[in-house]
């Protein structure tokens, strides 16, 4: 009967409390039993999702020390996510579910009131997983619900940080800043401590976000002081410590540097020795100690808990090293510094290859500084100032290296074959013998590294046969160390046939007890071994006998070139090179040395007058920006040279009048744009006459290339091929680095090219031809009246012809009727013309050319030849 009842008893006891957990009534075990539901299960293992998540942002997040550091440690990524994205970290998903989960199953809310005093809870934890899962418009409604929903909760104050916290990952910048300074101003004091160092940090970085950093200064350096987390509080004092050095504030930012230094290892290690680093960077020679800075580096280098930080220790004992001159100990640790294995940061990596590459073009070795600028582009972001830059270096160095190899490929040339056949031989056979030590070293590296294979292999068996006789009778097991198996899955197989080296030795212990054999049956028969230790024999003489090509000096000796075309086109592209190279270094890299190192070597190899008068001139302009008396009297002998030997050309003309001055205050591309509509009236001498006096006048500005290929254009229509390629030969000689000398260089290579030959072509059977008729350029009257008669003609008679008044030379113009069929149609076109029954009136003798000669006549200036030739 007792039993009876206490079993009523329990049952009725169990009614009682599910009854009162119902989710719908707002009583006292309904609110408690919700709550510790809530917070000691759902959410204890939604915050440790939470807090895992985090380790891994930790852990993945690389450090950008060259720029302000952000207040988190994460990465934020461009694309925006939605509501109903689904999260990307499987931590802060589970971390979601339970959030979401602890809503769903333990809200109390009833008439708009939420009972549980953990849901609040739930949904800050909700909005944290979606805010470091980096969907920040869903995280954003789970912060707004608690500040719409739930007015009254201790929570309130932390969502509204964090709501700021997500409109500033949205770049909503100036609202976060609007609402935090308001919240910081009315409830500063009602905030826990660590929101409130959480609120001036993100302040800081809105402010930082809008380049603001004076007040980006201020509420980072209110945060560092509120929070109580160590590692919180170094990486805050870093950031204000950035900051300052951003402002100018040496002295301030090396106190907060300081002041880390002195948490060590109460901070992560990150901290401190970057503090090191930053201070390293903004060292001041005129305030620091050198031999202070110097130890501070050789420490930071000697301590093995810095391993991590070695590339930027070693690039920052580099520069050092620079600074002070010590070039070889410089270039030593910027290699040091690539080749630390911890080498992750990509932007100290292109800086390290930029400041080789300076180097190595301070050295003058072009080559090598080009390869070292390709690495360091490589290692950029693009389109970044730092990229660009060294773009630009690495394709001024293109032509430097392009002309450096080609003169010392013919230097080379031309020296050996100055050389005896005797002297030819020893030349050859010691880069033979180079060749032969290079291989023997080579040779000698495989075998150590063949002897070590091989005693690891042993090491490794005798482990193997130790763990087997340690098993003894145990029986077979599956994959064990010593089976193949085990071998094989313990990274770098131990089969026999998988070891080079190994098959290596044993192919010559084989030889060495059994002799050569062939794959055949009974290779074991002593007869076999006999047969063809023969074969082996014969072999021998023959390996003795034969050498490589390349070990032998006639290899060489028979490549060089011969015959003098072939000789005189190497002189040529050498002399071309020299003088590039003259012009490059003097405008391009403003190395008047090298520059005249450059044009005295060409000098002696006796140039082509058209290299010869622009190294001589570019030569007399280095030697007179210098102000040594030595350089004065050069320069004064090579003005002299050119005014005497060569009167007659355009540096003469320069030279002699060298202050002439134009009274026009046009800027010189107005000047050019009204020559190019002058030229395209075919006023071509007055665009000739007038871009010299221009081409003076502006004499270092941009526009003068184009004023002379202009005039070579004009030139060329006026006075014939000759002139024009003389032209465009004078801007690619005078402006190779320009954009307008490399268009001139390939307008000269095409002009060779598509040169016509000066024969005047045979008319008969031809199908195109022109009628002529020639003037001086003072008749204009006579030669507008017959054109409008021919005009008036063609248009009354039905005749398809069309005439124009094309320039010919200085003196003379041509009235031209184009479309004629036949040498017999243009006589009997000029025929009637010239009729006095007709009433056109033409008395002017006439001339029908064919237009193919018509081109050559043109091209050559040549019309007074084809009338004597041809007619």
């Amino acid at each position: 009967m007792k039993q009876f009842f206490y079993h009523i008893c329990i049952a009725f006891l169990f009614i009682a409390v599910v009854t009162g957990c119902s989710r719908k009534k707002n009583s006292f075990i309904s609110r408690n039993l919700h709550a510790v539901g809530t917070e000691y299960n759902v959410l204890y293992n939604g915050h440790l999702a939470l807090q895992a998540g985090l380790d891994g942002l930790e852990q993945t997040y690389k450090e950008n020390y060259w720029d302000v550091l952000p207040v988190e440690r994460m990465t934020v990524k461009d694309q925006v996510f939605l509501p109903g994205d689904k999260p990307a970290d499987p931590n802060f998903e589970r971390a979601e579910e339970k959030a979401v989960k602890a809503v769903q199953k333990h809200s109390m809310l009833i008439n708009e009131t939420e009972y549980n005093p953990q849901i609040d809870e739930s949904y800050m934890l909700l909005g944290k997983a979606r805010y470091y899962d980096q969907r920040f418009i869903p995280a954003l409604e789970a912060f707004n619900y608690i500040l719409q929903f739930m007015p009254e909760s201790d929570q309130i104050n932390q969502a509204k940080v964090w709501r700021e916290k997500t409109n500033m990952r949205l770049d909503n910048n100036e609202t976060a800043i609007k609402n935090l300074s308001k919240l910081l101003k009315e409830e500063e004091g009602a905030i826990e401590k660590e929101d409130l160092a959480i609120a001036n940090a993100t302040l800081s970085q809105a402010f930082l976000n809008l380049e603001q950093v004076d007040s980006a200064l201020i509420y980072m350096n209110r945060a560092e002081q509120q929070t109580k987390n160590k590692e919180t509080q170094a990486r805050y004092k870093f950031i204000t410590a950035q900051l300052f050095a951003k402002s100018g504030q040496r002295d301030s930012a090396f106190v907060h540097y300081d002041e880390i230094i002195e948490m060590h290892r109460k901070i992560p290690r990150r901290y401190y020795v970057n503090a090191f680093i930053e201070k390293i960077k903004n060292f001041d020679i005129s305030k620091d100690n050198k031999e202070e800075l110097l130890a501070t580096i050789i420490d930071l280098e000697e301590n093995r808990e810095n391993r991590p930080w070695l590339d930027a220790i070693y690039s920052r004992k580099a520069i050092y090293l620079e600074r002070e001159d010590s070039i070889e100990g410089a270039k030593q640790y910027y290699n040091k510094s690539l080749r630390a294995k911890n080498g992750q940061d990509y932007y100290l990596r292109a800086n390290n290859y930029a400041a080789l590459g300076k180097i190595s073009f301070d050295q003058s070795k072009f080559v090598n500084a080009g390869k070292y600028f390709d690495s360091a582009i490589a290692n950029y972001v693009e389109r970044t100032k730092e990229h660009r830059l060294v773009t630009k270096k690495r394709n001024n160095l293109e032509d430097v290296i392009l002309y450096e190899g080609r003169r010392r490929s013919a230097d080379s040339i031309f020296k050996v074959l100055d050389m005896s056949p005797e002297q030819q031989a020893q030349y050859y056979q010691e880069y033979i013998d180079s060749l032969k030590a290079e291989e023997e070293r080579i040779a000698k590296e495989a075998e150590v590294e063949a002897a070590k294979a091989a005693q690891e292999q042993n090491a490794f068996q005798t482990i193997n046969n130790n763990n087997v006789t340690k098993r003894g009778n145990a029986g077979p097991t599956f994959g064990t160390p010593g089976s193949n198996v085990g071998a094989n899955a313990s990274g770098g197989s131990s089969f026999y046939f998988f070891n080079q080296q190994t098959v290596a030795r044993g192919k010559l212990d084989f030889r060495k007890k059994w002799g050569k054999r062939n794959l055949k049956d009974n290779w074991r028969r002593k007869n076999k071994k006999e047969e063809l230790q023969r074969e082996v024999e014969q072999e021998v003489v023959v390996e003795e006998v034969e050498v490589r090509p390349e070990f032998t000096t006639g290899f060489y000796t028979s490549t060089l070139p011969e015959g003098e075309i072939t000789l005189d086109s190497i002189a040529k592209a050498r002399n071309f090179a020299y003088y590039q190279l003259g012009v490059i270094y003097k405008e391009k890299f403003k190395r008047n040395d090298l520059s005249i190192s450059r044009f005295d070597t060409l000098l002696t190899h006796d140039p082509t007058e058209k290299l010869l008068l622009p190294a001589l001139y570019n030569l007399y302009l280095i030697y007179k920006e210098d102000d040594s008396s030595d350089a004065f009297a050069k320069a004064e002998q090579l003005k002299n040279r050119i005014i005497t030997d060569y009167p007659d050309t355009r540096y003469a003309q320069i030279l002699r009048n060298p202050d002439a001055q134009l009274d026009d205050s046009a800027s010189p591309l107005a000047v050019y744009n009204r020559l190019f509509k002058e030229y395209e009236k075919e006023n071509y001498d007055l665009v000739i006459t007038s871009a010299e006096r221009y081409s003076t006048l502006f004499n270092g500005d941009d526009i003068v290339p184009r004023l002379e290929l202009l005039k070579s254009f004009a030139a060329g229509r006026l006075y014939g091929f000759q002139e024009y390629k003389k032209g465009i030969d004078y801007v690619a000689l005078n402006f190779p680095n320009t954009e307008v000398g490399k268009s001139a260089q390939k307008l000269a290579a095409d002009a060779e090219a598509l040169k016509i030959p000066e024969v005047f072509l045979p008319e008969n059977g031809l199908a195109d031809f022109k009628l002529l008729y020639r003037f001086k350029n003072t008749e204009v009257t006579e030669m507008d009246n017959l054109k409008e008669k021919l005009v008036e003609a063609f248009k009354k008679e039905k005749f398809a012809f069309r005439v124009s008044i094309d320039v010919y030379n200085k003196d003379e113009k041509l009235v031209v009727v184009h479309g004629l069929r036949s040498k017999l149609g243009a006589k009997g076109l000029g025929d009637l013309m010239t009729k006095p029954e007709n009433d056109y009136k033409v008395s002017k003798s006439y001339l029908s050319i064919a237009s193919e000669n018509y081109k050559i006549i043109q091209v050559y200036k040549s019309l007074d030849m084809y009338e004597k030739e041809m007619l």
